[in-house]
């Protein structure tokens, strides 16, 4: 609660009393989670026709909501400070023929981007553009007991990385329009080789999380 009270403080803190290159927007979609933590387990002693299973820690696709003002510099040029909010029950899945999925707890993320915004056609009703700049993670972990196979602990952890997206918005008049954007977000990981056991088959990928959302467009 903490954080996304000092979170509307500072959107509240950069909104102007009047300016008419200012703009914030509403959104929500599917948020799709990347890879925590990878684990390859080879066959056990007396097994060597077995194939290695691959396990990977990971949270399910779920709806979030984003939450944006922008400040445009020029028809084409602008930046957008945007806070993300999103839950997602913990996974752990097993890759091969035999897909097996297996409830790990939940997951709750904040996560704050600053890109540049570049429009590629700044006037019409339909108007594209592409943005990107860096992001700072709040990943917060709530592992079940005995969640087995990739064994976490109940953990807060805040990562740096980038945000790349583009997208959309149908324009219905000067100041109101629909805007839909799919962005790649990029964080170092929570976590780290040394919190799993020291046995070979860990690996630690940087996740990737895509946001697809859809919402509103007020420019004041």
């Amino acid at each position: 609660m903490k954080k996304i009270l000092t979170i509307a403080a500072l959107l509240a803190f950069v909104l102007p009393l009047t300016a008419d290159d200012w703009s914030v927007g509403v959104h929500s979609g599917p948020f799709v989670f990347g890879d925590f933590v990878e684990r390859k387990v080879r066959p056990s002693v007396g097994q060597p026709g077995g194939d290695t299973v691959t396990m990977t820690l990971s949270a399910d696709t779920r709806a979030g909501l984003a939450v944006d003002v922008q400040r445009d510099f020029s028809e084409r040029f602008g930046v957008r400070l945007e806070a993300t909010f999103s839950r997602a029950p913990l996974s752990i899945k097993e890759e091969g023929d035999d897909a097996l999925s297996f409830d790990a707890g939940d997951l709750d993320v904040i996560t704050v981007t600053l890109p540049l915004v570049f429009r590629i056609n700044p006037r019409g009703t339909f108007r594209f553009h592409i943005m990107g700049g860096p992001a700072y993670a709040m990943y917060e972990f709530q592992p079940e007991a005995g969640s087995g196979g990739i064994s976490v602990i109940s953990r807060k952890e805040t990562e740096w990385g980038a945000a790349l997206g583009g997208g959309v918005g149908w324009w219905f008049s000067d100041r109101f329009g629909v805007e839909g954007t799919i962005t790649d977000i990029v964080t170092t990981s929570p976590f780290e080789r040394s919190d799993f056991p020291d046995v070979p088959g860990y690996t630690i990928p940087k996740p990737h999380n895509v946001h697809t959302t859809v919402g509103l467009r007020w420019k004041f």
